[in-house]
Formats: structure tokens, C-alpha cells, sequence
């Protein structure tokens, strides 16, 4: 198959996650701007910052005025799957350089992993990649601009419904491992709790932190491998994005 058919064909497939990252996109660009970023600001950041998780979770640690290097350790954290989806990956991709990897790596998401992976391997190639890439993260990128577009002119009321559309984006990534397995559950509830209880001694964007490192450490030696999610489960959910 040609370059030119494969790109198209990596296009094709990334639509269904286009109905998903406009909604989310535009609801993160309407609470960037309630939390007080600038219109340039919020679009540059999701120019620059291709992780939806990553934008959600800066953006609401900010309006707590959480300091610098909390928003980098807690973006670092819930960000680093990304390190093993980008090694996955480059594995159908031997013949890509070291240049290729670090651009490629960049716009690995939880959805560009889920389709790639899961493609059969004649179209595991780099123009697939590059068409699923393209797609997803021009989409990504317009759901913020229509959100700081919308934000002029949408009632306040409808704006802070967005906002709280952000949450549920964590929710929609939590709830598929908690249905499938019962000690995910358990380690979310337990990971909220101590949450909640250190927010009570200490900053609460240190609190989640500190929560975050504690109850993964546990997680780790209690959850199997056979709980984490699969790529086709990934593709049934959005996710930076980002």
C-alpha cells in the first residue's frame, strides 16, 4: 500500500476519536479561562501540551493555586504510561530513527496507542501513524479554540457545566478498570480517601501528589497485570488526549 493510501487509511480510522476530543477539547478551553489562563495561553497550552489528562489536571491545580513544581511531579506521574505506549509503539517501527522516535513520541496518546497497536501489520507503518496523528491532534487542538471562541458568548451557566465536564473525563478513564476488576476499585477509593485526609495536613495539590505516589506504590504489588487495559478497551474511551 502506498504512503499516500496508508496516511488516508490512518485518517479514516482516527474519526471516531475526533466526536470525542472536540466536546472535551472545547470544555477544557472554557475552564482554562475560568481558571484564569489567557485565550493565547489556553491554546498554546493545548498546542504544546498534547495530553488531555495533563491539560485537565494543570488547569484545575492552577485554580487551586497549586505551586509549579506540584502541577510538574503530578503531570509527570499521570503522564508516564506514556513512556511504555511510545516503546510499544517504535517495537512495530524498527526502522524509524532516533529523531523520528522523539517527534513520534510526542504525540503518543492513549488513542493514537489504542489504534496503532491493535492495526493489523500491513498497515503498521509510519504514514498510518503520521494519518492517525494528524487527525486526532488538529481535532484536539480545535475543541480549545472553539471552547475560548464559545466562552465569549456562552451564559455563565452553560460555562461552568463545561467545566464540570472535565471531571467526568477522569471518571470515563477510571470507571472501565474499576467495572473489570475489583482491587482497581478498592486502590481508587482508597487513593481519594488519603487524598482527602492529607489535603487536611497539607496543601491539597501536594495532597494529591503524595496520594498519587503512595497508592500506586500499593497498587503495584496488589494489581495484576491481566487488570490493566487492554488497547482495545483503550479505544472505547476518550482520553490527551491528551
Amino acid at each position: 500500500m502506498k504512503s499516500s493510501a496508508l496516511f488516508l487509511q490512518g485518517m479514516r480510522s482516527g474519526i471516531p476519536v475526533v466526536f470525542g476530543y472536540i466536546p472535551v477539547g472545547i470544555a477544557y478551553g472554557v475552564s482554562a479561562l475560568e481558571a484564569g489562563f489567557s485565550p493565547f495561553e489556553t491554546i498554546l497550552m493545548s498546542c504544546m501540551v498534547y495530553s488531555g489528562s495533563g491539560q485537565v489536571l494543570g488547569v484545575s491545580m492552577t485554580a487551586q493555586h497549586a505551586g509549579l513544581t506540584a502541577i510538574f511531579i503530578a503531570t509527570f506521574l499521570i503522564n508516564f504510561r506514556y513512556f511504555i505506549m511510545s516503546a510499544c509503539i517504535f517495537s512495530r517501527l524498527p526502522g524509524l530513527s532516533n529523531v523520528g522516535r522523539i517527534i513520534a513520541a510526542w504525540f503518543v496518546v492513549d488513542e493514537t496507542f489504542a489504534i496503532f497497536t491493535t492495526a493489523p501489520n500491513r498497515l503498521a507503518k509510519l504514514s498510518f501513524l503520521a494519518g492517525i496523528i494528524s487527525l486526532t491532534y488538529s481535532s484536539w487542538v480545535l475543541g480549545a479554540v472553539i471552547g475560548v471562541a464559545a466562552h465569549a458568548v456562552l451564559p455563565t451557566w452553560i460555562s461552568a457545566g463545561l467545566g464540570i465536564a472535565l471531571y467526568a473525563l477522569f471518571i470515563a478513564i477510571v470507571i472501565p478498570g474499576c467495572r473489570r476488576n475489583g482491587r482497581i476499585l478498592i486502590m481508587v477509593l482508597c487513593c481519594a480517601m488519603c487524598c482527602c485526609g492529607l489535603s487536611l495536613v497539607m496543601d491539597g495539590s501536594w495532597a494529591i501528589v503524595v496520594s498519587t505516589l503512595l497508592c500506586a506504590a500499593v497498587g503495584a504489588l496488589f494489581i495484576k497485570d491481566g487488570a490493566a487495559t487492554s488497547p482495545a478497551d483503550s479505544s472505547d474511551s476518550v482520553k490527551e488526549v491528551q
